[in-house]
């Protein structure tokens, strides 16, 4: 199984040539790195790699296509052993996805590693993150990112008519604290019927956990709104892909499940 990686660099080359930046790993094919650069002998041919420009954000990505290549003109270049690995299935994206917009999402928070351990979740909330930023509209000019997660709830409020639904009174606070250690909820919504309806909205894959995270909700709002107004309170789990567990728990439970596609 290959094994995700990010690789960081600069924009501008930082030594007299650039072996080090955007530019020239897209015109070469190569992705230069320091001989004893931190975790450089663990890639392996077939890794999938994520592009990343520090102070930027990622760019694009690719498959590393051969063994480490040692550079032999890399210490008369850069005065250390330097070398590169051939890469292929190149993808530059159109848009640069901000590193900011999805940092507290990555499982590894070590943002100054030039190759950085990442998994398939990562690639996973980075696509997706990409296709938000893209065809939703943000950016940064205001100074609010938004994280992974809240980018799924404005595409999905945008749609809830499509649902049969609407989002509950403004008296009714979203993505808030219930406070009595339930967590937190992500929308609360009401049908035709006038029925409290809580959504549960997921980034990426997930499993039947959320099951039991969406029936806390519900109770909760059943206790505290539902019951006074003699109404019954649904539940909707909102996910790009489930597994087989999340689909029987869901069932069992009368809980609806159902796929966003964002694209």
């Amino acid at each position: 199984m290959s094994n995700v990686w990010i690789f960081s660099n600069k924009r501008i080359g930082r030594y007299k040539d650039s072996d080090w930046d955007t530019s020239t790993i897209l015109k070469t094919k190569h992705y230069y790195f320091k001989k004893s650069e931190s975790n450089r002998h663990k890639v392996k041919k077939g890794d999938i790699v994520l592009f990343r420009e520090y102070g930027s954000g990622f760019w694009g990505s690719c498959e590393i296509q051969d063994d480490w290549v040692e550079d032999k003109k890399g210490i008369e270049k850069h005065e250390i052993k330097t070398g590169w690995f051939p890469i292929s299935k190149i993808k530059k994206w159109k848009v640069t996805l901000p590193y900011e917009i999805i940092r507290s999402e990555l499982s590894n928070q070590n943002f100054r590693l030039r190759i950085a351990k990442a998994n398939s979740d990562d690639k996973s909330k980075i696509e997706l993150a990409l296709k938000i930023y893209t065809n939703l509209g943000y950016g940064e000019t205001d100074g609010n990112f938004f994280v992974l997660e809240s980018g799924v709830e404005e595409a999905v409020k945008a749609n809830l008519s499509q649902l049969g639904l609407r989002l509950a009174e403004s008296n009714i606070q979203q993505q808030c604290d219930l406070g009595i250690g339930v967590g937190r909820t992500d929308l609360i919504c009401r049908d035709k019927d006038n029925n409290f309806v809580v959504l549960e909205l997921k980034a990426v894959q997930t499993s039947d956990y959320v099951v039991g995270q969406i029936l806390r909700y519900m109770g909760y709002v059943r206790e505290n709104m539902a019951n006074e107004e003699g109404v019954k309170v649904k539940g909707i789990i909102i996910t790009p892909s489930y597994d087989e567990q999340l689909r029987l728990a869901a069932k069992e439970a009368g809980i609806k499940v159902l796929r966003i596609r964002i694209t």
